[in-house]
């Protein structure tokens, strides 16, 4: 069945010039005129791929473009505004993928649906996002959206999240989904070339441009023309050439080291840093110019430990792409107890993390099934198995209270006042809730593996002579 649009507009003069030019261009369109006759659309036309929107009651479109962006990231999304409607940029609403003005220009109608179309098509083939960024929670259906939304212009995209969240992945996939997709993608990391060679290695050189210089080369730029380039960790990125990048961005041009031809860029660009670049702004370490231009569409990539319900499925597919290369045999599972346990960990790497300890366990025991007590000691030590009824803690000889801060000195140790304060609070919390952990850590506002973590943080945690039983 051929792909459909939907017009979501109570302004005639608007259904009627969308009307006439889908008749024009052959193309099958459906109209509702608020927002519940949108969402019955959207439930009974599963094939909607494109939506134009403009609705008089903002707050009425507002909603819709929530619902759009929250329930329907596939479909790609416009705003319509008549002539004299003057709209900037900062007052698009997120998710929206262009704004298009009365009456709507053939041509970048046409461009619009095709960019549409070949993105569908690419996702069709993939079926799905790369596995780093396999999951159901809602963090990574967001960044889904946002990745088939972006992929249709060709705006400026800044990724931003720890290291191992997937930035390159990601950057793959919004080139993929593109309609630059069969053209290069290049990935530089600008943190591991030498600043005297980034130039060099962005721009390419003449021969004799430099001492070693014995053949001209083409630099990343020329090697990413008509597709596009990955900075990535751009925060590491020197001074000098955060100018020259910004003129390339301004100007798309720019010269090879020791070159006087201006060569024409037609690249799109996508950074990608763990930094956080506004302090490095107001470090002196990274330029505003610079930084806005790169900004335009920016993702922030969620760390592992903010969608843990996702690290079950991670788990599952890494497992079967490991078993894929190393043999049938190989493959292993999880018990729920390890995924309580991976769960419960911070995973600073990340994706990356998990993906080397699977590949590690696949090595190490091939064909079993993995429990807590298999994992590598690190994350272990953060589970409770739920056959100890009782977690032994010691109370250590504290004042039920926090003592009065006298500055007798001028001076006092912030940390360990602090420090003390806190262990008198759990220990006051434990007191009053019988000395069961997980009603101590609602008392306390916090996970019960977050209060477990700091009992034995705080060297409360023993299984010494003087204990007191502790219901886990």
């Amino acid at each position: 069945m051929q792909n459909i649009s939907l017009i979501i507009s109570d302004d005639k003069t608007i259904s009627a010039n969308m009307n006439t030019v889908f008749e024009f261009i052959k193309k099958d369109v459906k109209f509702a005129n608020s927002s519940k006759a949108a969402q019955e659309e959207l439930k009974n036309n599963k094939n909607i791929l494109l939506s134009f929107v403009s609705l008089k009651d903002k707050q009425e479109e507002a909603e819709v473009l929530s619902l759009l962006r929250q329930k329907h990231p596939k479909i790609s999304s416009h705003l319509i505004r008549n002539p004299e409607d003057l709209v900037t940029v900062t007052e698009i609403p997120k998710g929206i993928t262009s704004l298009l003005h009365l009456p709507v220009d053939l041509e970048s109608l046409m461009h619009i649906i095709k960019k549409a179309e070949i993105s569908k098509n690419n996702l069709d083939q993939r079926k799905g996002l790369p596995i780093s960024l396999t999951g159901d929670s809602p963090e990574i259906q967001e960044i889904e959206g946002l990745i088939r939304q972006v992929s249709q212009a060709d705006a400026n995209v800044l990724l931003l999240g720890e290291s191992g969240t997937g930035k390159e992945i990601v950057a793959r996939a919004i080139h993929q989904f593109s309609m630059r997709a069969d053209e290069p993608f290049i990935a530089v990391n600008c943190g591991a070339i030498p600043p005297e060679l980034l130039e060099s290695e962005l721009f390419g050189h003449e021969k004799g441009a430099f001492t070693g210089a014995t053949n001209s080369r083409r630099g990343r730029f020329e090697l990413a023309e008509g597709g596009t380039l990955f900075l990535d960790e751009i925060g590491d990125m020197p001074m000098p050439m955060q100018v020259k990048l910004l003129r390339v961005l301004q100007e798309r041009t720019f010269e090879r080291v020791g070159g006087m031809k201006t060569i024409p860029s037609n690249v799109r660009l996508i950074a990608a840093t763990h930094q956080d670049l506004e302090k490095r702004i107001e470090e002196g370490e990274f330029r505003t110019d610079l930084f806005y231009r790169l900004n335009v569409f920016p993702i922030r990539l969620p760390a592992l430990r903010q969608r843990t319900s996702d690290i079950p499925l991670l788990l599952k597919e890494f497992a079967e792409r490991i078993r894929l290369q190393l043999g049938k045999n190989t493959a292993i599972s999880f018990a729920d107890c390890a995924i309580e346990a991976l769960s419960n960990h911070p995973l600073p790497g990340n994706v990356r993390e998990i993906e080397n300890l699977v590949e590690r366990l696949s090595i190490l025991r091939p064909g079993e099934t993995i429990t807590a007590e298999l994992l590598p000691p690190k994350y272990k030590s953060l589970y409770i198995s739920p056959a100890k009824e009782r977690h032994f803690v010691q109370r250590q000889d504290i004042e039920p209270r926090a003592p009065s801060i006298k500055f007798n000195s001028g001076t006092i140790n912030l940390k360990q006042q602090l420090t003390t304060l806190e262990k008198n609070l759990i220990f006051q919390a434990l007191d009053e809730t019988d000395w069961v952990v997980s009603k101590a850590a609602k008392a306390l506002t916090l996970r019960r593996t977050t209060l477990i973590q700091k009992i034995r943080k705080l060297g409360i945690s023993s299984e010494s002579r003087q204990s007191a039983s502790v219901n886990i």
